[in-house]
């Protein structure tokens, strides 16, 4: 089962008189589904996109090495 990472961005809770700031999530989805369901997506909020990258990227290594494990 191959596995995508994307960033999701929205915005941040409102601030007084200040425009609110975008978050970023990180989330996961299967390369072949077609409606792109996410399968795992990270619990906290990021403030910027290399933040969340890099959170996505950590969960898909952790996989890789937990089926590396099994296998083996």
């Amino acid at each position: 089962m191959a596995l995508k990472l994307r960033i999701m961005a929205s915005r941040g809770p409102a601030r007084r008189g200040v425009p609110p700031a975008l978050i970023y999530r990180a989330e996961v989805y299967e390369d072949s589904d077609r409606f792109r369901e996410c399968k795992w997506g990270c619990s906290h909020n990021h403030e910027s996109v290399e933040n969340a990258f890099n959170c996505g990227m950590s969960w898909l290594n952790d996989q890789i090495d937990e089926s590396a494990a099994e296998s083996a």
